[in-house]
């Protein structure tokens, strides 16, 4: 391949290749790029021969890599994520009128905080498009490594100088349980009592699970869930109807106390009060419209919007 691969490939066949690619499809990659099959067929035949090597796997149904493929597609990505962040730094300099962030949060602030946040700076800048992945903490970390994300909000931070963190917003866990549930006849209760509700928990890699774990441990009891759950709304649903207790953040079951789905359950050293972050990877310059975006997080002005949770006043 030489040293001249890049006088041989251009921006355009790498933009037609990673299409193929995520969408598993000639025909779907030139209906998105608005081009004709044969277009895209023949753009694909024309970055191999640049590259000197198959791309796809000529035995397979559908568009399958090589490992040469594979290893073009991962750096296809990228190359193409430096160009669109060009674009973007050129266009925010013009004063925020245009420009991307790419937010991602893990499962309680991304549902019951930052949609606020990201409404509220939608109104100052209209022209800047905004973007939020709700996902678990593991995939957040993913997301920022990956460059899939310019910034994004956690509760528990890793421990490594890859990321850059600063705190954002106070996050009040308590233990929560349905009308009637027989524990709250044992008030107040010890952490190990919640053993007997049984302990219902978030999946593993939840941010939410993942403290609940580090409370109750720290409390001497080990946090052994009886059901996992993948979503907050799937717990708070089998909570209410009966099947457990839990520990969730107060943001995520105010709608629920109002309604008098669940009740809070009084539990010695709850509430606990974790500390949700903004982080970004260390090594990547934010564009100017995710610096703002960043910056806004802070404002006091969108904060006041937030209803104040149970439990924190």
């Amino acid at each position: 391949m030489g040293t001249n691969l890049e006088r041989r490939i251009t921006l355009r066949q790498l933009r037609i290749f990673t299409s193929v690619i995520e969408h598993r499809s000639f025909t779907r990659a030139a209906e998105v790029l608005s081009l004709t099959q044969p277009a895209v067929t023949h753009q694909m035949q024309a970055l191999a021969r640049a590259v000197g090597q198959p791309l796809l796997d000529p035995g397979s149904r559908g568009p399958v890599l090589t490992a040469v493929g594979q290893a073009l597609h991962e750096r296809a990505g990228r190359i193409l994520a430096m160009v669109g962040d060009a674009q973007e730094a050129i266009e925010d300099v013009a004063g925020l009128r245009a420009g991307r962030v790419r937010v991602a949060g893990d499962t309680t602030v991304g549902i019951y905080v930052l949609p606020d946040a990201m409404a509220a700076f939608h109104r100052e800048h209209p022209g800047i498009a905004l973007s939020l992945d709700v996902v678990n903490r593991a995939r957040v970390r993913e997301l920022l490594l990956e460059g899939s994300a310019d910034i994004a909000v956690v509760g528990s931070l890793w421990e490594d100088a890859v990321l850059a963190a600063e705190p954002f917003l106070e996050n009040s866990l308590m233990c929560f349980c349905a009308p009637g549930h027989p524990l709250l006849e044992r008030e107040p209760l010890r952490p190990v009592d919640l053993l007997d509700g049984p302990l219902l928990l978030r999946e593993r890699g939840s941010g939410t699970r993942e403290s609940a774990e580090r409370i109750l441990r720290a409390a001497g009891a080990e946090p052994i869930a009886a059901m996992e759950m993948a979503s907050n709304g799937a717990l708070k649903r089998a909570v209410a109807g009966g099947l457990g207790v839990t520990v969730l953040s107060t943001y995520a079951v105010r709608l629920e106390l109002q309604l008098g789905l669940l009740r809070p359950l009084r539990v010695e050293g709850f509430p606990v009060e974790r500390m949700w972050h903004v982080t970004w990877a260390r090594d990547r310059l934010l564009s100017p419209a995710a610096a703002a975006f960043k910056a806004f997080l802070h404002s006091p002005d969108w904060r006041a919007s937030l209803a104040t949770p149970l439990g924190s006043e």
